[in-house]
């Protein structure tokens, strides 16, 4: 299954889980700074998670691009899997 941007409005204010994996994504997901797609809130649970959403993270070509906030997200969301996050990835997360 291959998702793309617009599958994530359907997801507004709603809670999600990504799960991140290596090969076979769902999406492929750019971690920015600004001029994000969507704003996303971290959560620190999975519970009341609407879906499991597989995504890669890269640095190129993304099928999307996340920023990350602490409060009035377009959504929240739980990562899983944070061991395999490249190391600036993960920095932006926590």
């Amino acid at each position: 299954m291959s998702l793309g941007k617009g599958y994530l409005a359907t997801l507004k204010n709603q809670k999600v889980t990504f799960k991140v994996v290596n090969s076979f994504p769902d999406l492929k997901v750019q971690f920015v700074d600004s001029f994000a797609d969507y704003k996303v809130k971290v959560s620190n649970s999975n519970s009341f998670s609407k879906e499991t959403i597989k995504i890669q993270v890269v640095t190129s070509f993304p099928d999307v691009k996340l920023q990350k906030v602490t409060s009035f997200g377009d959504f929240e969301a739980y990562f899983g899997w944070l061991y395999i996050l490249p190391t600036s990835a993960f920095y932006r997360l926590t």
